[in-house]
Formats: C-alpha cells, structure tokens, sequence
C-alpha cells in the first residue's frame, strides 16, 4: 500500500488519519509511483463530510477545525527503480514509534523502508506522545459531484 497520511491529535492522543490504495492503482510520478489524491484535496473531502459522518467512522475532527499542512504529514510512495518503499515526511515523524505507526498503517516491515525528510511537509502543529491504539483506517471520502 502507498498514499498520504497526517498524525493528528485528538483527545490529547496522536492519531493517524491516511488514505492509502494499493500499488495495482498507484499512478506514476517520475520514477516513483504515489496516490493521484493530494493532502489538500483528501482533507476537504473528509471535512465536507460534516462532523456527523467521521465522528460515526471514527475519523478525527481536525479536518473540519484546522488546515490540512498544520499538522505533521507525508507520503509513502514506491521508487520503482530500486523496488523500495519511501516514506517522506515531516521530521516530527521520524521517530521509530511514529514510523512504526506509519509502517504498520500501511502494511510494511519499517526496516524495508528508506525514511526521508522533506521540507514540504512542515507542520505548526505538536503532537502528544501517547497513541490511540484503536486501528482504525480512514475511509474514503464520500464521492461529491
């Protein structure tokens, strides 16, 4: 699986809020292959979603209160010359419980993958240190239009 993930806080816990597809329908971006979707277009579908519907997924609030590049972000994306799974990402998320997460979230071995920084991805945001461990995935947005 690739695609584009935040930690979010919620109830004073770190929460992962992603979108992730599997490689059959990753799209090509130079040498790499990654999610059509991006980060701002994904976080305002989840907030014209309404309170309502992610509170019944399951799904943190921050997209209807905040902007989808305050909170730490990135991308696990698929170099395709060398086969290996990249994680590009907010520095606040380089350290092993939180690339743990990330790895988990999205179904990989986090020693199988290169982890790398991007100054694209800077939050204004904090995290806490503690998890919510309930497992949850993010559902897709409802289609609009």
């Amino acid at each position: 699986m690739i695609g584009l993930f935040w930690m979010v806080e919620d109830h004073a816990r770190a929460r992962m809020l992603a979108h992730a597809v599997p490689l059959a329908e990753a799209v090509p971006y130079g040498e790499m292959l990654t999610v059509e979707t991006g980060h701002a277009e994904y976080w305002a579908a989840l907030a014209r979603r309404g309170a309502r519907a992610l509170r019944e997924d399951g799904i943190p609030s921050a997209p209807l209160w905040s902007d989808y590049d305050e909170w730490p972000r990135g991308r696990v994306l698929l170099d395709r010359p060398s086969a290996r799974l990249i994680i590009r990402a907010d520095r606040q998320l380089h350290r092993p419980d939180r690339v743990a997460r990330i790895a988990g979230h999205f179904g990989f071995d986090p020693a199988s993958a290169v982890l790398m920084a991007d100054d694209h991805y800077r939050s204004i945001r904090r995290l806490p240190d503690a998890f919510e461990d309930e497992g949850r995935e993010s559902p897709p947005p409802a289609r609009t239009g």
